[in-house]
């Protein structure tokens, strides 16, 4: 098969969805299929921002659109100027049409819209011409209802569409507070959802988790699959030289090594809770030998919410809270080991809106974890099932107390960082979910 996999971003841009599409983009040309991947020339984070990579390993692409990925971004995505069509073959045999689209980055709402609008352009123009024409255009999410371009153009073209749902619109909107719920914006929106992911020429929706599946079902007509996404790759949970790596780390920060450290790593997003976290924190404040052991919050990251812990530490400088930013990406391995116990969160109503990766990191690391949100959201469920760690319920501060006072326990915070590990190697696995996806992609569908 010919297959078009389009995508605002595309490696070496640092944008976690193209780094995840990449893996799959080899996969399908590993398995005989000639791929070619449309993506923009402008870099992820735009040329006056600045980039890290995620201390938690933050995904969907709606919540990283806060983050700032690595080092000063290029002129372009190579470096270079951008031909009117750059085609640049990768070491493993995709191609990849760079469109010249703007590429104001994420500093600005005007300034996304307009690298939307000028890659959607592209997008269609490129649909329409491509030669050989495509079998199957596959859709990810960013920037949203590409599902609706899919769809058109592979009927122009005689093919058909597939979808990687990342984010689910405008589901993500109205948690974000910018459309209310059975509105007419809603309405309309949701209209526009199950156009791009309806008829009988879509071949297979994916998304990242069943709370996600559940949700985008009722836009599609078809059967809705999951797979889950993966970690970096930088397994550090065993190994001297990963031990130690993360025992410099501490001492280099500050940390004790007979003090409980527990990390919140990556974006500090909207549709994260911190409220309950700081509640504890400032019980802890006020009776800091209640747990028997010293315990210090770290939160490294950013975001629109990060002040939320600056007016904390303000507020209450006796509480062991501290903030920093983003973990560069050569320690991030280190950074992940460094803490003894994580801490991931979901606000309810963006359940099934978007699915952050944070967990793949922190079990690859082979760390435990508690997660405040719904227990029956895809993060809920798989620290469950895992054993990998505790859930506490969003708004039940005395649940997550008691889930560190269970943590206090070493030998507690071991076995479940082993079955965490366990589950990362069985459930997270690159190698296995990029397989799984590529055949979703590249099955026989409609043809």
């Amino acid at each position: 098969m010919h297959l078009i996999l389009l995508n605002q971003y595309y490696p070496p841009d640092a944008a976690p969805t193209g780094v995840m599409l990449h893996a799959v983009a080899e996969r399908l040309v590993a398995d005989g299929h000639e791929v070619t991947v449309i993506c923009a020339a402008g870099g992820y984070a735009g040329k006056r921002e600045k980039t890290w990579v995620d201390g938690g390993s933050g995904m969907g692409d709606e919540e990283m659109q806060e983050m700032k990925m690595g080092q000063d971004a290029p002129a372009t995505a190579w470096g270079e100027t951008p031909q009117p069509l750059a085609q640049a073959p990768d070491s493993r045999g995709v191609r990849i049409l760079r469109l010249p689209a703007s590429r104001f980055g994420r500093g600005s709402f005007l300034g996304k819209l307009a690298d939307y609008g000028s890659y959607y352009i592209g997008v269609a123009w490129t649909l329409a011409t491509l030669q050989p024409r495509p079998d199957r255009v596959v859709a990810l999410t960013t920037p949203p209802y590409l599902s609706l371009l899919a769809r058109v153009f592979s009927k122009i073209r005689g093919g058909d569409h597939a979808h990687w749902v990342m984010d689910v619109y405008p589901d993500v909107m109205v948690a974000h507070g910018m459309l209310r719920q059975a509105g007419a914006g809603q309405r309309a929106l949701a209209g526009l959802a199950r156009l791009g992911y309806g008829g009988k020429r879509c071949a297979a929706v994916v998304t990242l988790g069943p709370d996600m599946a559940e949700r985008v079902a009722s836009y599609s007509v078809g059967k809705v699959e999951w797979v889950p996404l993966w970690g970096s790759g930088s397994r550090s949970g065993g190994g001297e030289a990963a031990a130690a790596a993360a025992l410099a780390l501490r001492r280099q920060r500050g940390w004790g090594d007979a003090e409980m450290v527990v990390m919140y790593s990556g974006n500090m997003g909207l549709g994260h809770r911190f409220g309950e976290i700081l509640q504890v924190a400032a019980r802890l404040a006020a009776e800091p030998a209640r747990l028997g052991v010293r315990v210090r919050f770290a939160f490294h990251g950013g975001g629109k919410r990060c002040g939320e812990i600056e007016d904390f530490i303000a507020r209450c400088p006796e509480g062991r809270v501290e903030r920093r930013g983003y973990a560069a990406a050569g320690e991030l391995a280190a950074h992940l080991a460094a803490a003894d116990l994580h801490l991931v969160s979901l606000a309810p109503e963006w359940t099934g809106t978007m699915l952050p990766s944070k967990l793949q990191g922190i079990f690859e690391a082979g760390r435990a974890v508690i997660f405040v949100g719904d227990a029956r959201s895809s993060l809920g469920r798989w620290v469950e099932e895992s054993g990998g760690g505790w859930v506490a319920p969003a708004g039940d501060p005395e649940r997550l107390f008691e889930c560190l006072a269970e943590a206090v326990d070493p030998a507690e915070r071991r076995a479940r960082a082993a079955r965490a590990a366990d589950f990362s190697r069985r459930v997270f696995n690159r190698e296995i979910n990029a397989r799984r996806l590529a055949e979703c992609f590249a099955g026989p569908g409609t043809r």
